[in-house]
């Protein structure tokens, strides 16, 4: 009889200030869940989730949370406490922003690769929402702790060095929430 193979682990990024927001933006509900729900619900088939959190958000039985240290570290910060949180069982990891208008589009393709960065259809980058190897992960994660430590990098000082492919994806799955305004043309077009 064949192995199931073990899903990939889901660290979703959701320390974030929500400055240009002007409030937190994680609990900015949609049809009548938080962004934070929503992106949580779309890794649902993860194991481990993993939420990397600033704020004492309430999240699911099923959901660990870490936060990035120091606190407000910072996305590459952020990553490096997700890493720390994972052990055992999946070889990989989604690398999900929480602040998406359609997490389940994000999450879709990452699913779909076997490792990759999304891109958009300039073919920029967008370093939080990746598929990627632990082991890269983790090797990277320690190289960056051995010259001064993750605080205050960006993510792609962890991501943009593993060499992962980019990978086009359609405009509703890189898609995120910065201002209000966002939010409001996100339920204005569904």
């Amino acid at each position: 009889m064949p192995t199931v193979p073990h899903p990939p682990a889901a660290i979703v990024i959701a320390g974030g200030r929500s400055t240009r927001f002007g409030s937190d933006k994680l609990s900015a509900q949609v049809d009548g869940r938080s962004l934070l729900e929503r992106t949580i619900d779309a890794v649902a088939g993860c194991r481990p989730v993993v939420v990397v959190t600033g704020s004492e958000a309430r999240v699911a039985d099923h959901v660990v949370t870490v936060s990035e240290y120091p606190r407000w570290g910072g996305p590459c910060a952020a990553l490096a406490a997700g890493l720390t949180a994972i052990d055992g069982g999946a070889a990989d990891a989604l690398i999900v922003a929480a602040d998406l208008a359609h997490p389940e589009a994000a999450v879709a393709g990452l699913l779909a690769i076997e490792s990759g960065v999304l891109a958009d259809s300039d073919g920029r980058p967008q370093w939080l929402l990746a598929r990627a190897p632990l082991d890269a992960l983790r090797d990277r994660r320690a190289e960056l702790e051995a010259d001064g430590g993750t605080a205050g990098r960006a993510v792609r000082a962890i991501i943009g060095e593993l060499g992962l492919p980019l990978v086009d994806a359609a405009a509703d799955a890189i898609t995120d929430i910065d201002v209000r305004e966002d939010l409001d043309r996100m339920k204005e077009n569904r």
